[in-house]
């Protein structure tokens, strides 16, 4: 795998106030706040995505190309399930927060997520490439 590679493929918006922790109160100009730890296990869930791909696996170069013209945005929100749509020339998935939370293994949460929302980019957006979670079960 390229450097490239292990970097998640898609931007993320953290917009539930049941991650947040805050950092600094500035009173009427606002609140610091973090999504503590949340980050860190997405980017750890994802090399563990990239590392259990099969040798020699061009999986994220082809989808990172057939996705040039549709990008994937996340949003983990306080949304009940999770949904998908098109629009303003990418792919969008709304993430509940809850289902991260359900688990202590913030990694094997994160990893479910990537992979559930890179799947549905994939399917709906008919990107002519493998559904990721098949193609790391099939490694």
């Amino acid at each position: 795998m390229s450097p490239e590679d292990r970097f998640v493929p898609f931007g993320t918006a953290w917009i539930s106030d049941l991650l947040y922790r805050v950092v600094a109160d500035h009173g009427d100009r606002g609140k610091l706040v973090e999504v503590d730890g949340w980050q860190e296990a997405m980017d750890e869930a994802w090399r563990g995505i990239v590392d259990d791909l099969p040798e020699y696996s061009t999986w994220v170069k082809d989808y990172r190309a057939a996705s040039a013209d549709c990008s994937l945005g996340v949003t983990i929100t306080d949304v009940t399930r999770v949904s998908g749509r098109r629009g303003y020339g990418g792919f969008g998935v709304s993430y509940p927060a809850d289902l991260l939370l359900e688990g202590d293994d913030k990694v094997a949460s994160m990893r479910t997520l990537i992979l559930t929302a890179i799947d549905r980019h994939v399917d709906r957006c008919e990107l002519g490439v493998p559904l990721l979670s098949e193609a790391v079960s099939g490694a």
